[in-house]
């Protein structure tokens, strides 16, 4: 089923705002049988919305549009679909009520302006919003069928995954097979090279190689699920070792259920990431039963007082070293009473890096009972993507030693 996209948005076009929801919907309407062919993305004012829907093309079977549904004066998107199809206003007393209990059940007084929420079309269909007020729109005509979600991520995905993308799966011819593999630790290239030959065997099913600071995913599509399976089993083996999960898994899910299987606990004593890996941990639910906690251990001062590092290696290595992420990793162990300790120090950026250690380098430790074992890494001039990379980095750790040991 051949898809069009109209994302609607000032916010979009002059980059206040990335558009993350194209990007989600391309994907998820692969799984559902159809593919983005064309994409537009207009203001939200009434000349550029109709001139998009007029200029959709010919072989386009669904339009999809997000944007502009919202309570508020430049939220029009709604009223230009009405005049396009040929529908009226009707006012939805009964879900007019529904929105006055939940604003009162929240303690709050409905907005007046929230009353065009309540308008519903004579014709057509309204999509439930189960995360929102602002409910979607399904239209038709004589070309394609048109659906109108808020631009709100959290809602447009809601009614997608909840009403679009089932609809959309319903009406396809083509049953298609997406797998993800998620990996980490291994660069694109060296990730294609070591299944370059699986994947020739195999030209009937599309690998995409999809690089973040973190990691490469692989998103593998098929139209026969016999061919994408062999394939995956095929390349499992070769990735194993970077291979964490697939979509919608995180590295600090993965990680989280080792803990949880090997019935083991970890704490964490950070410097140059700044808590991020103790955050990324508990971003996991139950992670209160693995994480003992951790110290953001900035300062010197604080290395010593809080994990125990030692005067000495702070004047003797400097607190960017191996031995005092050792040292960091082993004390927050002991003194939060973990099976695992882990640490980072390093030279985030842009400034305080020196010809001897330069902005990137960045130490991880890693302590448990009976060993340890430090890490060094280089990485970017940029400060934020270190400290992302350096969590990435520290996470992975744990999960290679949890699955095989040093």
């Amino acid at each position: 089923m051949k898809i069009g996209l109209i994302t609607i948005g000032a916010e979009l076009l002059n980059g206040t705002r990335t558009d993350t929801n194209a990007a989600w919907i391309g994907q998820k309407v692969i799984i559902a049988g159809g593919n983005i062919v064309w994409h537009m993305t207009v203001n939200d004012e009434k000349a550029p919305i109709e001139a998009a829907l007029n200029e959709v093309p010919g072989d386009v079977d669904v339009v999809l549009c997000t944007g502009g549904l919202g309570p508020t004066h430049d939220d029009i998107t709604a009223t230009v679909l009405y005049k396009y199809f040929g529908a009226k206003e009707e006012f939805d007393q009964a879900y007019w009520e529904l929105l006055t209990k939940k604003f009162v059940s929240r303690g709050r007084v409905i907005p007046k302006s929230n009353r065009n929420q309540a308008i519903r079309p004579d014709i057509g269909e309204v999509i439930p919003n189960t995360v929102g007020s602002a409910r979607g729109l399904h239209f038709s005509n004589e070309s394609y069928d048109c659906f109108a979600t808020p631009g709100v991520p959290a809602e447009m995905k809601s009614m997608m995954t909840d009403t679009i993308l089932p609809w959309i799966k319903s009406k396809s011819d083509a049953e298609i097979f997406v797998k993800v593999m998620r990996t980490t630790g291994i660069m694109e290239s060296v990730l294609y090279e070591k299944i370059e030959h699986e994947l020739k065997s195999y030209p009937d099913v599309n690998v995409a190689f999809l690089p973040r600071f973190t990691g490469v995913d692989l998103r593998i599509t098929a139209s026969e699920k016999k061919s994408l399976e062999q394939l995956i089993k095929q390349i499992s083996p070769a990735i194993q070792k970077y291979h964490f999960g697939g979509e919608g898994v995180e590295l600090e899910d993965a990680v989280g259920a080792l803990l949880t299987a090997q019935n083991k606990t970890i704490a964490t004593a950070e410097s140059c990431t700044g808590g991020l890996i103790g955050d990324r941990l508990t971003n996991v639910s139950g992670s209160s039963s693995y994480f003992k906690g951790g110290i953001v251990a900035y300062s010197n001062a604080v290395k010593e007082e809080a994990v125990g590092v030692s005067k000495a290696t702070l004047e003797s290595v400097g607190a960017v070293s191996e031995e005092t992420a050792l040292e960091m990793a082993r004390g927050v162990r002991e003194k939060l009473n973990a099976d695992i300790g882990i640490s980072t120090t390093g030279i985030a950026g842009p400034t305080g890096g020196t010809e001897e250690k330069p902005v990137g380098l960045v130490f991880v430790g890693l302590s448990f009972e009976g060993g340890e074992k430090a890490y060094r890494f280089t990485f970017t001039p940029f400060r934020k993507t270190n400290k992302l990379m350096t969590s990435q980095a520290a996470l992975n750790i744990t999960r290679l030693y949890l699955l095989n040991g040093l």
